[in-house]
């Protein structure tokens, strides 16, 4: 699903208001003691200071980066870099992905489906994922976020390019101690769970795994849970995009939920997650839209939902 400009018009909400409250219904956070959950700070503030600030008044103390100060975390001065790992210091913290747009571009010789334009052209992709490593090594975390190029009409027939490209990517990455997360994002080519596994079968490469997003296959006729999960290797998801889905009849007129809120099941993929014993990191990305709402109070309402779904999987699961 793409990233909307949301900070247009972002709302600034009173100290007596949304933006002071904190999370009450979940006293012990033991969601927080058994899950590494986070969220994009972007979706609270696109100041990161101010995004931390709210995401420690919940519990939290993992954050994933994308946009900061209005900028791709990978267009960011050294000085904005060094600023970034103190405020991660400051108000303990830990990275979980350093988020990128490694391969949202064209794959070369291809059509694609839709009118997307290259964030960075195809020349400039290792470049880019250099970037991201610095920036990863300086925030403390080995996983950098990636994709699987603009979609095509038919694009299991490029899975065998993509996965080339995918260890040409591994390649570099492995120089600087860095995992590549690559996700399934609906623009892309691969957008669903058997569409990343397709993938993810064909690169050898020990250091490129998934970023589960368990709401984008819905847009193509997915059901994430327990469809799209079922489908991929358990052992080489690495991190994870929790967020609400809901489609009418056969998956039309798809739009995103507050988290716990859609038709996705995020209760039954938590509890998989239990007795997978999943241990590595997941993050709410929250990019619903509502009137007279901003971007803050949705992401704050769906952080909410998120953790009383994670503590109704807890409890159902004696955990």
């Amino acid at each position: 699903m793409r990233r909307r400009d949301f900070l247009k018009g972002l709302v600034t909400l009173p100290a007596s208001g949304l933006a002071s409250r904190k999370l009450t219904a979940h006293p012990g956070a033991s969601p927080l003691t058994r899950f590494k959950l986070g969220a994009i700070s972007d979706g609270f503030s696109p100041d990161f200071e101010q995004a931390l600030q709210i995401m420690q008044g919940y519990g939290l103390s993992w954050v994933e980066i994308r946009v900061v100060w209005g900028k791709y975390n990978t267009e960011l001065s050294a000085a904005e870099v060094n600023r970034i790992k103190d405020l991660l210091e400051k108000y303990n913290f830990r990275c979980s992905v350093v988020d990128t747009a490694l391969y949202k571009c064209v794959l070369p010789g291809t059509k694609i489906v839709q009118g997307e334009k290259d964030i960075y052209p195809y020349a400039g992709q290792m470049d880019l994922l250099k970037r991201a490593m610095e920036r990863a090594q300086a925030w403390g975390t080995d996983k950098v976020r990636g994709f699987t190029f603009w979609r095509v009409a038919e694009p299991d027939k490029y899975l065998p390019r993509i996965a080339e490209e995918l260890e040409k990517a591994a390649t570099v990455a492995k120089g600087g101690g860095v995992r590549l997360v690559i996700e399934n994002e609906s623009i892309c080519n691969a957008a669903t769970g058997r569409e990343l596994a397709g993938v993810l079968r064909l690169v050898g490469a020990t250091n490129v795994g998934a970023n589960w997003d368990v709401g984008n296959g819905y847009w193509h006729g997915e059901a994430a849970f327990p469809d799209g999960y079922r489908a991929l290797d358990k052992k080489r998801i690495w991190h994870m995009h929790l967020k609400g889905a809901a489609c009418a009849a056969d998956f039309k007129d798809c739009r995103e939920t507050i988290a716990g809120e859609g038709q996705n099941d995020l209760t039954g993929q938590l509890r998989a997650l239990l007795r997978d014993g999943y241990q590595e990191t997941m993050s709410l990305e929250c990019e619903f839209e509502a009137p007279g709402l901003s971007h803050q109070d949705t992401t704050r309402r769906s952080l909410e939902g998120l953790l009383r779904v994670a503590s109704k999987a807890l409890e159902m699961d004696g955990a």
